[in-house]
């Protein structure tokens, strides 16, 4: 008998279905730090929108009428919901651009891609929130159940649009633009 090795090819297709499987415990093991990290920003993303609402609704004098869109609603609050939300999608975009994703795509692309999925959202909040409030018995503790809701509601939709759909081509992008050793690293 001789001490040659021989190719076996079971031991080599249980080498790949063991290392298949092994890079779909890891692609599965990156979303869920990605979907950590993405609720971590939106924490903040939120926190910035009721902040920002706050303030401009006591800026905003509150005698300046109502419309008609998609509900019947005060001027003031609509304005301080809009600016609220717009400075909320900025940040969340932003933070999680850079940190959950590290993606170098296109920014004005993406920033458009991110638009489009308020396009419904957003006539969606301003139904959803007063609605549900009403449903529940209204006042304020209904009121901040239905916008947590929302939020919610909100956060989980936009992760999807972002990781399948927005960055699907360029996640970890960023990671590729400095070699270990370089500035920037």
């Amino acid at each position: 008998m001789s001490n040659e090795v021989y190719f076996d090819p079971a031991v080599a297709l249980a080498q790949l279905d063991a290392e298949e499987e092994k890079a779909q415990k890891k692609a599965k093991r990156r979303t869920l730090w990605q979907a950590i990290k993405y609720a971590c920003c939106t924490i903040s993303a939120g926190i910035v929108q009721i902040v920002s609402f706050s303030i401009l609704t006591l800026c905003i004098p509150e005698n300046i009428g109502s419309f008609h869109f998609i509900i019947e609603q005060k001027t003031d609050e609509f304005i301080a919901t809009t600016i609220g939300l717009a400075l909320s999608i900025i940040w969340n975009f932003t933070i999680n651009r850079k940190f959950t994703f590290k993606s170098v795509a296109n920014v004005p692309r993406s920033m458009f891609l991110a638009f489009l999925f308020y396009v419904p959202f957003y006539p969606f909040q301003i139904w959803y929130v007063p609605t549900v409030s009403d449903a529940i018995g209204g006042g304020d503790l209904a009121e901040i159940l239905a916008t947590a809701t929302v939020m919610l509601i909100n956060g989980v939709l936009e992760f999807c649009w972002q990781k399948f759909f927005i960055y699907r081509n360029s996640q970890d992008s960023a990671l590729e633009k400095y070699k270990v050793g370089e500035i920037g690293e």
